[in-house]
C-alpha cells in the first residue's frame, strides 16, 4: 500500500481511535469533543519505528468529524508523510 487509508465516519462517531503508518510515517487519530465545541479528530504524527510514547510528535492537527473532515485528515497525513519521505536520507 502506498497511500494512507483511515476508517469510515461511523468508526469515528463511535469514539474509536486509530493508529496507522505509511513507510516511516506513524500517526494516531482520536475523536475528542473540546469543552463547548463539536467533536473533532485530533491527529498526532511522528517518525517511526518506535511507538508514540517513545517518539517526538513532529506535527499535530484537528479536523471535524464529517466526510469532508475525513478527506482533510487523509490529505494532511499524506502531506506529512511526503515531507518525511523528502527528508529521508538517500539509501
Amino acid at each position: 500500500m502506498n497511500h494512507i487509508e483511515i476508517p469510515t465516519l461511523l468508526f469515528w462517531k463511535n469514539n474509536n481511535s486509530w493508529y496507522g503508518s505509511l513507510g516511516e510515517a506513524r500517526f494516531f487519530i482520536k475523536p475528542e469533543t473540546p469543552e463547548g465545541g463539536e467533536k473533532q479528530l485530533n491527529v498526532q504524527f511522528w517518525r517511526g519505528p518506535l511507538s508514540m510514547a517513545l517518539s517526538e510528535i513532529i506535527a499535530s492537527a484537528a479536523f471535524p468529524v464529517t466526510e469532508e473532515g475525513l478527506a482533510q485528515t487523509t490529505a494532511w497525513l499524506e502531506e506529512q508523510a511526503a515531507r518525511l519521505r523528502s527528508k529521508a536520507p538517500a539509501e
